[in-house]
């Protein structure tokens, strides 16, 4: 029996049953105790639901079936639809680089001994060398020399722009020409993604098929498909520039090859020459066990010449061979000693093909002595026109000239602390001025965040307080906005790092700590608060209103500095990316939010929460899709990883944010409570005295507490706030925003004190409030200000508690608040494998997915924070529609500060500035697709180091003009051999 249970259709009847039993059990208990119908229907139509969507949830968890196949049968099919992957993903580049236009550069190679090489009996045990025939040595006889080597270990060895990925990109696509269904497949990987020191030579070749090939990452017995691949034998990598490994892993990285590799691992593998012996060199002289060793050599002339006559257009005539007479024939002929030089490299032939592939350009000025004195002037002349003949095409839609200024432009770029250049997108902010690097994503925060609270406050039905005016908006959001520029400048760090330690949270409270001081010590000066701090339902001087956006603003900074958030953030991942089945739970927990926003409304009208978690709901579910190439940095840890980091960002928070937010507090209200003191006890004229009458008021006691009487009649409304539990009472046509007027009233207005408030009785309409007391603070704020002065005369302690108290309840706040953000931002920092991913607009993609779903992670749980807050506290309080006003920006703000919000700043600039196009990721896309650009990793790189040099460099046409960067490049020294150089 109890096996039995331990069946996965046994328990889903169980768990069924059981929910149907308490289904069952609670329809009949409710419909025994009668009662309302309706009450009884919705409680039922709760459940069915809340059943509905448990079952969805398991079904998206569910494991699928196991494969009944036989699983010799499913990798043979597996590795089947590799080979078709591995065409499809090749062929196109093959016909970008017109390897079959009409032919291949024919590249030519020798053999290699000892001491780059092993022994030849261990290469050949028991063979002799074969003698070499006409046409071995060839680029189209690669694949039949590898077949003939026993170990099938080979390595290329080849200078810069010698060839070697071509040879490469060329063994992939015969062997898929020839592979019958047993034979393994070839996969062409960069080296430069693998980090020897810490993953094995296997671990990153599963990793990678899994990125690239997304079938082959499901798992089946502990491992994936890809692993099941490998350790059968049936993937030969390819593997790359092994120069583009950083030096000092190259000896590990040869012990790597060596301890993994076996039979049923063939590999093919290319690094430059240089690096191969130094290589050798650190691993005390040890080869790569069994493999042949060749090198490729430089272009014959006559080689170059057949390619270049063969690929050019003919000009009418033929040579004596009967071959047409080419452009190229004349310059051939006769060729000078520095153009021979150059056409030796493959990578300067491919280059000329190129650039003279136009009718508008003549291979013959390559002969003229003064202008191509040299085969350096010669290299630099091809490398300036191969951008636009790259471009020159009628379907492109970028023009050559515009192109070729913005590499130009992108080269110059810094490239961090790397050797060579490569530009990753979340780095284009460094092409900002500073300042335009802190005002940009503050901004961007700035315009996120407006355009959720002003819809909110116009048609939210008072979920948010309105502005009084759209001066007062302006300059609430200017507040915000010189808020968020000095915390983002001085909170921030400026790397991405570990949770902030002591010493940087004491910085930050201390940054904090002065700003608010300065702040506060602007508003005793310029409004103090006379009758008492209140932060929401009040009339709010204009000054005010800049203050308090200065206020939210370093708030705001404040909670993100907490929660790690840097100035120069990295790209991120997705927690559960490294997880089979984390994806559905992924979408099944979105599928449980969205139903709840749903149910919120439907059963509340509660509009603002239903909102945040359908649209949480929402972009959860879209962000556990399955994604191509995403792969964080840390493996996947589960569940409880994620929701241990939250524990422990929502503990710091908590801790952090309060304690800065009410020790900032504290300053602030102390601050402006002691300037309202001292307005409020300064000597009093003798007009102010008990009795007197002060412009159109009378002064007097009220049960030995001082009251105002106006003298005249005056018109008051009784109005109301969704965010508040009771009405207040206002001046007709108060600058003051209110959702609803519930009466008015029109006569002489008496303000007393009661308790620690200032309060009106009620006499006119509605008749339900007539006779209550209802609160005046905001006609206290509008008397005239001697009568102001006299009415809310009090002893100084009280004038201090009084501006204390809600600025340190809105301390608390910013504790609950920031606590939430800073958990959510730490358990979902996952930052992305920038060296292992696909390619750079996977990498933007999942970036993309990930600051959503983690904006609205942070929003739905401030807002559950907020209405905790709320329930302990009640709506009656100062702080008003404050909760509101501070959770919704959390979310808002996160985006722009992201690495893919800076991005869209860096993109305006370019754009504007005529450094790049407004399209700059398509641009980007489309130079790697004509072979100016090349991928590693989430990195671009150009086609070859020279090309990036070349562009990189000013030309003394270009210093006489300007440019719209204004700059002269930094000096760029050559790039030691060896790391992460590109080929061709």
């Amino acid at each position: 029996m109890w096996a039995a249970l331990r069946e996965a259709r046994v328990q889903r009847c169980v768990g069924l049953g059981a929910v149907a039993l308490a289904l069952t059990a609670l329809t009949v208990v409710l419909a025994g105790r009668g009662g309302d119908a309706d009450a009884t229907s919705m409680w039922i139509s709760a459940v069915s639901a809340f059943v509905s969507v448990c079952a969805l949830a398991a079904d998206l968890l569910r494991e699928p079936a196991a494969d009944p196949e036989a699983g010799p049968e499913r990798r043979r099919r597996a590795a089947d639809e590799l080979s078709r992957a591995v065409l499809a993903q090749w062929a196109p580049e093959a016909r970008r680089r017109r390897l079959q236009d009409p032919a291949p550069l024919d590249v030519r190679w020798t053999r290699v001994g000892p001491p780059l090489a092993d022994h030849e009996h261990n290469v050949r045990p028991g063979r002799p060398v074969p003698a070499p025939r006409d046409g071995d040595q060839r680029l189209d006889r690669i694949a039949g020399t590898f077949r003939d080597i026993p170990s099938r270990r080979l390595v290329v060895l080849g200078g810069p722009g010698a060839g070697k990925t071509v040879l490469a990109l060329r063994f992939v696509l015969d062997l898929l020409g020839t592979r019958r269904s047993t034979d393994p497949v070839p996969v062409l990987l960069p080296l430069a993604s693998w980090e020897p020191g810490t993953v094995g030579l296997r671990a990153w070749l599963a990793e990678r098929l899994a990125a690239e090939y997304r079938p082959l990452a499901a798992v089946r017995g502990g491992r994936t498909l890809a692993r099941e691949l490998l350790d059968e034998g049936l993937v030969l990598p390819v593997l790359d520039g092994f120069d583009e490994i950083p030096r000092e892993s190259h000896a590990r990285a040869l012990s790597r090859l060596n301890a993994e590799l076996d039979e049923r691992l063939p590999v093919m593998l290319t690094c430059r020459d240089e690096d191969w012996g130094r290589a050798l060199g650190e691993a005390g002289g040890d080869v790569l066990t069994a493999a042949e060793v060749i090198r490729l050599r430089p272009l014959d002339p006559e080689t170059a010449r057949e390619y270049l006559e063969s690929t050019a257009r003919p000009i009418g005539g033929t040579r004596p061979n009967g071959r047409p007479v080419t452009v190229w024939t004349a310059v051939l002929d006769a060729p000078t000693a520095p153009l021979t030089a150059v056409l030796r490299s493959p990578l300067m032939v491919a280059l000329a093909r190129t650039v003279y592939g136009d009718t508008s350009r003549d291979p013959s000025e390559l002969t003229e002595p003064d202008r191509f004195p040299s085969a350096t002037a010669v290299e630099g002349h091809l490398l300036d026109s191969f951008v636009p003949a790259a471009f020159a095409d009628e379907d492109g839609i970028w023009r050559p000239d515009a192109a070729h200024r913005w590499l130009r432009c992108l080269a110059r770029l810094p490239s961090g602390a790397r050797a060579t250049w490569q530009l990753g997108w979340w780095e284009l902010p460094a092409a900002m001025p500073p300042w335009l690097r802190v005002l940009g994503p503050a901004g961007s925060a700035l315009l996120a965040t407006a355009a959720v609270l002003v819809p909110l406050a116009r048609y939210g039905g008072g979920v948010v307080g309105n502005w009084d005016s759209v001066l007062s908006a302006v300059l609430n959001f200017a507040g915000l906005l010189a808020g968020l520029c000095f915390g983002l400048a001085l909170m921030l760090p400026a790397e991405p790092s570990a949770p902030p330690g002591p010493g940087q949270l004491t910085r930050m409270a201390l940054t904090m700590t002065g700003a608010a001081t300065f702040l506060a010590l602007v508003t005793g000066w310029c409004v103090p608060p006379l009758v008492s701090a209140r932060l929401g339902a009040v009339i709010t001087p204009r000054p005010a209103w800049f203050l308090n956006g200065c206020v939210f603003g370093l708030v705001l900074s404040l909670m993100f500095a907490v929660g790690g958030l840097p100035r120069r953030p990295l790209p991120l991942s997705l927690p559960w990316t490294g997880s089979p089945s984390g994806p559905r739970a992924v979408r099944a927990l979105g599928g449980v939010i969205l139903f709840a926003g749903l149910a919120s409304y439907g059963y509340f009208r509660a509009a603002v929460p239903a909102m945040t978690c359908c649209l949480a709901g929402l972009l959860l579910t879209l962000a556990g899709q399955p994604r191509r190439g995403a792969r964080g940095v840390e493996p996947y840890a589960g569940p409880a990883a994620v929701l241990r980091g939250f524990a422990r960002g929502l503990g710091r928070g908590l801790l952090a944010c309060t304690l800065i937010g009410v020790c900032a507090g504290a300053v602030v209200g102390g601050v402006t409570g002691a300037f309202a003191a001292y307005e409020i006890h300064r000597p009093a004229g003798a007009r102010t005295t008990a009795g007197a009458e002060v412009d159109g008021w009378r002064l007097g006691m009220t049960d030995g507490r001082r009251s105002v009487e106006s003298v005249r009649p005056r018109r008051v409304e009784l109005v109301s706030r969704t965010a508040l539990a009771r009405p207040f009472a206002v001046h007709q046509g108060a600058r003051i925003s209110w959702d609803e007027r519930r009466g008015t009233y029109e006569g002489t207005v008496r303000i007393q004190a009661r308790g620690d408030r200032w309060v009106l009785v009620w006499r006119g309409t509605p008749q339900s409030w007539r006779g209550r007391a209802v609160d005046a603070h905001n006609l206290v704020v509008a008397l005239p200000r001697d009568v102001e002065l006299w009415l809310v005369h009090r002893g100084t302690g009280a004038v201090v508690r009084d501006a204390v108290e809600p600025f340190v309840a809105f301390g608390v706040l910013v504790g609950a608040i920031g606590g939430c953000a800073s958990g959510v931002c730490l358990a979902l920092n996952t930052p992305a494998d920038t060296i292992r991913a696909a390619d750079p607009p996977s990498t933007l993609r999942t970036d993309r997915a990930a600051t959503l779903a983690r904006s609205a992670v942070a929003a739905l749980v401030a807002g559950g924070g907020c209405l905790a807050f709320i329930s302990a506290t009640g709506r009656g309080t100062t702080l008003g529609t404050m909760h509101t006003e501070v959770w919704v920006p959390v979310g808002t703000s996160a985006l722009a500060l992201s690495a893919w919000g800076r991005l869209g700043t860096a993109r305006i600039w370019l754009a504007v500035t005529g450094r790049a196009p407004w399209r700059l990721m398509r641009f980007l896309e489309d130079a790697h697709r004509r072979g100016v650009l090349r991928h590693s990793g989430a990195l671009y790189e150009f086609r070859h180091v020279r090309l990036q040099e070349r562009l990189a460099a000013r030309t003394t046409e270009e210093t006489a003009a300007g440019r719209p960067d204004g700059r002269a490049p930094a000096p760029r020294p050559r790039d030691s051999p060896g790391r992460h150089q590109p080929q061709p």
